[in-house]
């Protein structure tokens, strides 16, 4: 979501408070985090072979300390710390040799990486890829940290050398692997986007991405396997798309022609155009992207035709809490385009207080054209005035060391630590850009999304063939519709539970609940709660509870 609040909580899924911490503005941090053995194999649970284990992240930026720390699931405490050192830039690989550690229990592991501050008063590129042939059309960055694929950049790309779909880049801007997910049929791939997309890029909390097929009328989402659905057909010409909300909440806004429409999506895998509600319609301009404030308020860049380039019409602020549709002269306020040339994406920082405007602050990037060095990153002065004006945060002049031109088709998204990452689409850059930090410092603390086992791999029966370790092995098929199958070993005889978890840490289902003897046990779920109602498309945790022994997995339902 095009959105960040400057103080992030992270919360626990089920073991509450595990992964919970304030983050303040940061430049570097590190993304992706998992471990395997020393071969790059999942890890085997086992350190009993004296092979150990690799814990493995990325780093968005140079860093001039790092520290990791393995922590106990149960207790919240660190049994182990490593200190790293100074370490670059992009993919690292720290050893581990299980110390500290006990058989049977569960951890995660965190990373901590500090640098200077380049500035505390400008923001700061940091990072310029050089030219690398994007033809992005939107990006939306993964900030989720109980999503493994925390750090991902995920870019609507429209053709060109790399491709027509959605490319992947790590935290550091490099190619991810797969690199090009989703491609179109031009592309080797099943998907038609039609001419002139996929358009823009917004995911939702599940870590799935929306998009909008200009011409072929469409919303599509692309999941989390990288297929893909159409989520809202038979529309004029969509574009911007801005996501709110969560499971039976979750809601659309998005503009197309002329007009600023609200899905209320909730579970559904798709939305019946007839359900729409129409937020805004406007017979002076077009509206482009769209963006909500923590009071509900629209804000929308303005364009002259639906052509994706055409000449801007300023931005706009309307409050839509009474009678709709809104029109041109509802705007609370508004900026013409002497002032803010050729807008096209909007960023929201909430700040510390998400449920309030007072402290939000609204950026926009934009096109000055030749001639001119204006083109770049802009923000609002306030929001909440009558009188608001703009206020230069970063122009092409820092960016390429001289006047030259940003594509109006140009985007940009926060990633986790509040870095902008801007996409620019005439010259054809990658840019990272810091915000200005506060002291002489900037850290930030990622913990991985999944805990692994540590265990006697194996050694897992006796001589009369009875299970001596207790295990809960991974689902299969994961993602998985309709259904899933879940193994697990018991070491001894107990009371026996297997419960299935939202993300909220609310039970789903319960599988089992009786006293079971020692053995290999099979079980499925067929994706329903202990009503029989099916469940929404998501990701949920199953955990396996018997005697003293504790372990927990994700899985995900994709339909």
């Amino acid at each position: 979501m095009r959105r960040i609040s400057t103080l992030m909580v992270v919360l626990g899924v089920v073991l509450a408070g595990l992964w919970g911490g304030q983050q303040a503005r940061a430049d570097v941090f590190a993304g992706q985090l998992h471990i395997t053995n020393p071969d790059g194999s999942p890890f085997d649970g086992n350190f009993s072979d004296g092979t150990g284990a690799m814990l493995v992240f990325y780093l968005n930026d140079n860093a001039s300390a790092v520290t990791l720390n393995v922590i106990d699931v149960q207790t919240s405490t660190s049994v182990a710390t490593i200190n790293a050192g100074a370490l670059s830039r992009g993919a690292n690989m720290i050893s581990y040799d299980g110390s500290g550690s006990q058989s049977g229990k569960q951890y995660v592991f965190s990373v901590t990486a500090e640098q200077p501050n380049a500035s505390t008063t400008e923001w700061t590129m940091f990072f310029d890829s050089g030219g690398v042939s994007i033809y992005t059309r939107g990006v939306s960055v993964i900030r989720n940290q109980s999503d493994p694929n925390f750090g991902l950049i995920m870019a609507s790309n429209d053709g060109g050398p790399l491709g027509t779909g959605i490319t992947v880049y790590n935290p550091d801007g490099a190619n991810h692997d797969p690199f090009l997910v989703a491609p179109d049929v031009s592309s080797g791939g099943t998907v038609n986007y039609g001419v002139d997309a996929p358009l823009f890029a917004e995911d939702d909390e599940q870590g799935r991405l929306y998009v909008s097929a200009k011409v072929n009328g469409q919303i599509l989402r692309v999941n989390r396997d990288f297929s893909v659905d159409t989520l809202i057909a038979g529309l004029t010409e969509p574009k911007g798309i801005y996501a709110t909300g969560d499971g039976a909440d979750f809601t659309l806004y998005f503009a197309a022609d002329n007009k600023i429409w609200r899905a209320d999506v909730g579970t559904a895998n798709s939305v019946d155009p007839a359900s729409l509600t129409l937020i805004g319609e406007f017979s002076g301009f077009f509206p482009q992207q769209i963006m909500l404030d923590d009071d509900g308020a629209l804000y929308a860049t303005l364009r002259a035709t639906n052509d994706i380039g055409s000449d801007g019409r300023g931005i706009r602020k309307w409050d839509i809490s009474g009678t709709l549709p809104v029109t041109d002269s509802d705007a609370v306020w508004f900026l013409f385009e002497d002032k803010t040339f050729i807008a096209n994406d909007l960023l929201l920082d909430s700040g510390d207080d998400p449920n309030s405007s007072v402290d939000d602050i609204l950026y926009y990037c934009t096109r000055a054209g030749g001639g001119f060095d204006q083109d770049g990153i802009w923000r609002i002065s306030d929001i909440n005035s009558p009188f608001a004006d703009t206020v230069r945060v970063i122009t092409e002049d820092a960016l390429y060391g001289a006047d030259d031109n940003i594509n109006a088709r140009a985007t940009m998204d926060f990633d986790a630590a509040g870095n902008i990452v801007l996409m620019e689409n005439s010259n054809e850059h990658i840019f990272f850009i810091s915000p200005p930090g506060t002291g002489s410092t900037n850290s930030f603390t990622t913990t991985s999304a999944e805990p692994f086992l540590v265990g006697t791999v194996g050694i897992e029966d006796d001589l009369n063939g009875m299970p001596i370790a207790y295990r809960l092995e991974a689902n299969y098929p994961n993602p998985f519709n309709p259904s899933t199958t879940i193994r697990y070993q018991l070491a001894k005889a107990a009371p026996t539970t297997l419960t299935v978890y939202n993300v909220l840490g609310k039970a789903v289902r319960t599988l089992v609940s009786e006293q079971q003897s020692a053995g290999n046990y099979s079980i499925q779920w067929d994706g329903r709660d202990n009503n029989g109602r099916a469940v929404a498309s998501g990701v949920y945790i199953y955990t396996l509870q018997s005697g003293s022994f504790t372990e927990s997995r994700r899985m995900a339902l994709l339909k």
